[in-house]
């Protein structure tokens, strides 16, 4: 192709928009001599490239008697009829501009395009309608194929081509309103679910502490059970909705698939019913992968559960995990995962529904059985832990989840350095930041009680004047989201002074993007709210056993 030189265009910047606007193009000289060629001219016409006489392969019909460069000029704005010498029957319809070149010289470009009497002459002149660009550069619609008359079937032709061009924006702009409906509906779930899970972490924790006082026999016991109960139930549809706005905290570990799915099989059992069987099947050569265990039991547990709905006169959910025999993708390893396998044999889904199963708040039970967010958690979940989902399913004919996780080959599993299981305080100082007042009263009572040093404010700035002074805290239990300095940057602040100790991070929405991706230094710890009082206990003991202070890393 023979590419026109830069300085017959208006500006250099305009040559990429004038050759896909107007690709019959041209320019010449005063000399009359071609300097460019738009691609199409070229293709339809070899003979007509730079350098040629313009005059021995053009001639000028309208307007009657304009010869020669300056006659051209002259004629600015007027509406020029061209034919090509040796092909009488190809013409050209446009005006002529007058621009510069490189050299300063003066240039003429012709910018217009094929006049026709009809569209059929398109494969007469080896055209087809996909030469001709559809829009301008303000994206209206713009034929450059000009015909002095039209036939109904060219109505047809050139409407239809507006009308698919219409769709299509139309529906780019649907897609783009949904993404950022969705963007807006995330971030409104995660910050809900931020003040809820405050809230949830009072009341599960209070009513902990209240059952770990009460005799078994006490006629209360079970209010406060049915109390904690709730709280869990609560605390699962935040978690769905944290996952939904792609923001769960997770740790990513190796972990030992037979003990994880014989853990979700004791837990899932009770809640499947009498007319519902659960099989369970790890095969040693997949037994391991990378994941957080929590988010893999609600994982499978969204699975089963909707196993379970699609099968209302019941039947078997069946979990398989195995080597998968295909890759997840074309551009993925197959030997890099592990597959599981959630089956049933219920009602399956048609190809709408099944478009349509990830999308938050998308739901086919009747009103009052389902929010929409189990297989959108559970999507949002996969794509944090590195893996993927696929679904296979027809009407009546059951349905099949494949989950693909990380495989992990000779890594450490959970249990080889398990924590201490001591929970009671020495006396030791603890340094609670937490911003909302019924967590942090919660939490000062259960650290005190279990004999730990409380020293306790609402926010990072009283955080650090407490640090600041008297003898040296050694633990940090902190909230991630604060007014102020974050928990994170909190810890930062107080290492800048030389102040490094054990850490936990506590949070029910998470956006600090280290602690999102589970990349925490070897002293530190998170704890997703809400968590019970004997879970922080527990950390709290295990990293003080760990990290003394006299044993901390210098700053």
């Amino acid at each position: 192709m023979t590419y026109p030189d830069r300085g017959a265009l208006p500006r250099d910047s305009d040559e990429p928009l004038v050759r896909r606007l107007f690709p019959f193009f041209f320019a010449f000289d005063r000399d009359l001599r071609l300097t460019a060629v738009g691609p199409r001219l070229e293709a339809v016409a070899p003979e007509f490239v730079r350098g040629a006489s313009m005059p021995e392969h053009i001639a000028i019909d309208r307007p009657t008697g304009v010869r020669g460069f300056d006659a051209i000029r002259e004629n600015d704005g007027a509406v020029f009829m061209l034919s090509m010498v040796a092909r009488p029957q190809f013409r050209l319809r446009g005006q002529f501009v007058a621009v510069k070149g490189d050299d300063g010289g003066d240039r003429l470009l012709f910018v217009g395009g094929p006049w026709l009497t009809r569209i059929s002459e398109l494969s007469e002149l080896g055209l087809t309608m996909k030469d001709f660009p559809p829009h301008d550069a303000r994206g209206d619609f713009l034929i450059l194929l000009q015909t002095q008359e039209s036939s109904l079937a060219d109505v047809r032709e050139l409407t239809r081509r507006l009308r698919t061009q219409m769709d299509s924006r139309q529906r780019l702009e649907d897609e783009l309103r949904q993404i950022q409906k969705m963007e807006l509906v995330g971030r409104f779930a995660g910050g809900m679910a931020h003040n809820f899970n405050n809230i949830l972490m009072a009341i599960h924790g209070y009513a902990a502490l209240a059952l770990s006082r009460m005799a078994p026999s006490d006629p209360q016991r079970n209010s406060i059970e049915q109390i904690r109960l709730a709280t869990d139930h609560a605390a699962a549809l935040t978690r769905s909705l944290v996952a939904m706005s792609r923001q769960q905290p997770v740790r990513i570990e190796a972990l030992d698939l037979r003990r994880e799915i014989g853990e979700l099989e004791r837990l899932a059992k009770p809640l499947l019913g009498e007319r519902t069987t659960l099989k369970c099947e790890v095969h040693v050569d997949a037994a391991r992968a990378t994941a957080d265990s929590a988010a893999l039991k609600q994982i499978l547990m969204n699975l089963v559960l909707n196993a379970r709905d699609a099968m209302p006169d019941g039947g078997t959910v069946a979990i398989e995990v195995r080597l998968p025999t295909v890759a997840p993708s074309d551009s993925l390893r197959r030997e890099d995962f592990v597959e599981i396998r959630v089956i049933d044999n219920g009602i399956g889904m048609d190809d709408e529904t099944k478009a349509r199963i990830f999308e938050p708040f998308f739901t086919t039970k009747e009103v009052g059985k389902g929010v929409g967010l189990g297989l959108s958690s559970v999507y949002g979940l996969i794509e944090q832990l590195g893996g993927h989902i696929a679904v296979d399913s027809a009407p009546r004919a059951g349905t099949t989840f494949r989950v693909y996780l990380p495989r992990s080959e000779g890594a450490s599993l959970p249990g080889a350095d398990a924590p201490v299981l001591a929970q009671g305080g020495r006396g030791e100082r603890v340094l609670l930041v937490e911003d909302e007042p019924l967590v942090r009263k919660l939490l000062e009572r259960v650290l005190t009680q279990a004999g730990y040093q409380v020293g306790s404010s609402l926010g990072s700035d009283a955080a650090l004047q407490l640090a600041k002074r008297g003898r040296a805290f050694d633990l940090l239990v902190t909230d991630v989201v604060m007014p102020g300095l974050s928990g994170p940057e909190l810890v930062a602040e107080l290492e800048r002074g030389g102040r490094c100790m054990p850490t936990i991070f506590m949070s029910g929405h998470n956006e600090d993007a280290q602690l999102s991706r589970g990349k925490l230094a070897p002293h530190q710890r998170f704890l997703a709210k809400p968590f019970p009082p004997m879970e922080l206990l527990g950390v709290i003991r295990e990293l003080l056993t760990r990290y003394p202070p006299r044993d901390m890393p210098a700053v």
